[in-house]
């Protein structure tokens, strides 16, 4: 059996949830697709994937960390954006997968073991910049720039199914407090770009959590990172897994959706 359930999102995504709480999208169109991260690296994702579509695909990475870049060593051509190369190498080492899993907010998932998880992927990313385009055949997916999360994070737009991936460059608990994050004030930048592209999606979907948000979200987060900037934030102070920082709003914020937990440190 595989540890691997998949759901149908779009006429061409297909969203792929892993026991972690983690999800990967294939986007199909008529001549091939697109694999869109690649989770934690345990398991035999290609195996599964090759199961859902037979068609020629291309893996894209979101960014670097070991929860999206975890089981690229899979696949032969993945891309990656250039600014998150370095990171992927010392985040996504077997060792750290294994550490992380145990030790996460849900512990290691039942039927997981540490023998499941994948070696660390030696062979060379491909760049991967916004301007790319993959016409996979009736859909595109078009990587939109958005650091902040981490410096190489990236967008993907379907324009075709108005749906944007958000990933986790803009969420319900972005997190913006590690050594990788970018700063609010560039982080805000890189919002403001993607609101540029508001008029191609309606639909915000994302790799945890509900893995969906509604639109108000992009502008709710450019909003936070004004207050932020301006000290008017809630600045509640917080952690996620022992690591230390502020929350821009309280856990529970009626009529806003998303939030940001940051570090003090790096505002501008």
């Amino acid at each position: 059996m595989s540890i691997f359930t998949s759901e149908r999102v779009s006429a061409h995504l297909t969203r792929i949830i892993t026991p972690c709480g983690v999800c990967m999208y294939l986007a199909e169109g008529t001549q091939r697709a697109a694999l869109l991260d690649t989770g934690f690296g345990f398991g035999d994702l290609k195996g599964y994937v090759d199961a859902l579509t037979e068609k020629p695909y291309v893996v894209l990475l979101s960014h670097g960390h070991m929860d999206h870049a975890g089981g690229a060593v899979q696949f032969d051509e993945v891309y990656l954006n250039e600014r998150d190369w370095a990171l992927e190498k010392w985040h996504s080492t077997r060792e750290r997968r294994i550490f992380d899993v145990h030790h996460g907010p849900g512990g290691m998932p039942a039927g997981v073991t540490d023998d499941d998880f994948l070696p660390s992927r030696t062979k060379p990313y491909l760049p991967l910049e916004e301007g790319d385009v993959f016409d996979l055949g009736g859909v595109t997916v078009c990587p939109v720039a958005v650091p902040g999360h981490t410096a190489g994070s990236l967008v993907f737009l379907l324009p075709e199914d108005r749906i944007a991936i958000f990933g986790d460059a803009c969420g319900e608990h972005t997190l913006l407090l590690f050594r990788e994050s970018a700063p609010i004030a560039e982080y805000r930048k890189g919002l403001l770009h993607m609101q540029e592209q508001a008029d191609r999606f309606d639909i915000v979907l994302r790799n945890h959590g509900s893995f969906c948000s509604p639109k108000q979200i992009l502008a709710d987060n450019i909003e936070l990172c004004g207050d932020i900037l301006n000290g008017t934030d809630a600045a509640i102070d917080s952690d996620f897994m022992g690591m230390k920082g502020r929350l821009g709003r309280p856990h529970e914020h009626p009529g806003k959706v998303g939030n940001i937990l940051y570090d003090p440190n790096k505002l501008r």
